[in-house]
């Protein structure tokens, strides 16, 4: 009857987990299609860029750097990004090569991720305390404002953080059963990680911040401490990368000043320190809801009550190493984080099985009884419903909607090799990343006509909610060239 009894327990589980990586497929697949014009599609549209351009060209001849041009373009004018690893847009790469290319096509690669990211929370859950722990924690997970819509951003750090998780759940399962398939999977899983983003070397500085908060076994500790040559060999294999194409190594630390001391930029993004700080806290409230910051606030006071009195057990050990783990770029990088609200990212884990925790430890008499999964049910209700509205208005965001419908219109009337001119430079500064995705064309910038435009250029494009050109040039434009308009622009054929 035992065996029975277990067996249906299990299976009660497996079935509760797949209900909700199901429900986190379902609520990430919204507006799955939407063009790239969202809050921080930035992103989006540079990388999906960077992963068209190694189907355009081909693995041999961009030689895996990440070229940036639009349009087809000669070797020898190739641009590059350097200061990130290339292995993202090229994952990104292999979902265009499959399916073809579209916005559907780069954000389920990370859709790919985020699923795992639900299953690894649950799986931690379960081996640092119970399965249903781990089901809340991970049902927390889907309900989230950040993870709805970040967690199919095509950005680096959404993809790093499940693949810490599986490096976590890696490390604990080594520590419990000293089983070396999990030291492996741990250093392969590391290394990957180091090929998409730098910032897996936290990892590292997280696993070894636990072995001295928990455990005094050397040979543990000497094994986490063989990640470090593994970073340092992926890293300089990056920089090898790098110089073996002509470009200056010191390329891929071209923002690493001002990103390390925000000061020196202050002037420009308004940082102050204890700005910075109440920002974080209210996105934290915002993209986390009020219940899991108060959850993880209630845990950290836990967590510092059993240490102060030397009472750290491998759960509340684990959990603060979460959140030394989510803090450190926030706190290394602060510039980075006062501009881009998707750092906070890296506290998801800790927000979402801290809180589970805490709500565990404060219910913790009525465990057994038919109440506690009503409360469970409950509290997940409050999650999903308390940034109800933000969250579709987040989902709905359209930004930078006028760059995307000035490169339909330039795409529509040029062929490749043709160059437009759009007469605004306030497109150039906010709008020129989508346009160039979106047009697939050389693109021009400026607010007055340059001498020879009718030899450089093919399009002519006013826009009509920024028109700054001169009185006279529109009327050479109007007398001399066909003219074509919408609600939104105005354009001219040169040739």
């Amino acid at each position: 009857m035992e065996k029975i009894q277990s067996h249906q327990h299990k299976a009660l589980f497996r079935f509760l987990i797949i209900v909700v990586i199901i429900m986190a497929f379902k609520l990430l697949s919204i507006n799955i299609n939407k063009p790239f014009w969202g809050h921080h599609d930035w992103n989006s549209v540079v990388y999906s860029n960077i992963a068209r351009n190694y189907i355009r060209y081909g693995y041999l001849k961009t030689k895996l750097v990440q070229v940036t041009n639009y349009d087809r373009q000669p070797q020898d004018k190739f641009t590059y990004v350097t200061h990130y690893p290339p292995l993202l847009p090229i994952i990104i790469s292999f979902s265009f090569r499959i399916f073809g290319e579209g916005e559907v096509q780069a954000r389920i690669t990370i859709v790919l991720f985020s699923l795992l990211l639900v299953y690894f929370i649950y799986l931690i859950g379960k081996e640092i305390h119970s399965k249903l722990m781990g089901i809340f924690a991970a049902a927390s997970t889907i309900f989230l404002p950040t993870f709805l819509y970040f967690g199919k951003l095509p950005v680096h750090d959404t993809v790093i953080v499940p693949l810490s998780m599986v490096c976590f759940w890696a490390y604990i399962k080594f520590i419990k059963t000293n089983k070396q398939i999990y030291y492996f999977i741990l250093l392969a899983t590391f290394a990957i990680g180091g090929l998409i983003i730098w910032s897996m070397f936290y990892l590292l500085v997280a696993l070894i911040f636990h072995q001295f908060i928990y455990s005094n076994h050397r040979k543990v500790k000497y094994k986490i401490y063989v990640l470090f040559p593994v970073f340092v060999l992926v890293f300089t294999l990056n920089l090898i990368h790098i110089k073996f194409l002509g470009i200056n190594p010191l390329a891929a630390f071209s923002n690493f000043l001002d990103r390390a001391n925000p000061y020196l930029t202050s002037d420009k993004y308004g940082f102050a320190l204890a700005k910075y700080i109440i920002q974080e806290l209210r996105w934290l409230k915002i993209y986390y809801t009020l219940p899991l910051l108060l959850g993880s606030i209630i845990f950290l006071v836990i967590a510092f009550h059993s240490f102060i009195k030397n009472k750290l057990n491998l759960a509340t050990s684990l959990i603060f190493t979460f959140f030394i783990y989510g803090i450190i770029y926030p706190v290394a990088f602060q510039q980075v984080a006062f501009i881009h609200d998707y750092i906070i990212y890296y506290l998801l884990p800790f927000m979402v099985l801290g809180t589970s925790y805490s709500v565990f430890f404060a219910f913790s008499k009525v465990k057994q009884k038919l109440i506690f999964p009503l409360i469970l049910v409950a509290i997940l209700g409050y999650i999903f419903l308390s940034q109800f509205k933000y969250t579709q208005a987040l989902l709905a965001t359209n930004a930078n909607k006028r760059g995307y419908d000035v490169a339909k219109v330039i795409n529509a009337n040029t062929a490749s090799g043709q160059s437009s001119f759009i007469t605004s430079n306030s497109y150039k500064e906010f709008q020129e990343v989508f346009i160039g995705y979106y047009s697939d064309r050389q693109v021009g910038y400026g607010e007055s006509l340059p001498l020879d435009f009718n030899k450089k250029f093919n399009l002519i494009i006013r826009p009509k909610d920024h028109d700054p050109l001169d009185i006279q040039s529109k009327k050479l434009l109007d007398n001399n060239y066909p003219k074509y308009e919408n609600s939104s622009f105005i354009w001219y054929r040169i040739n």
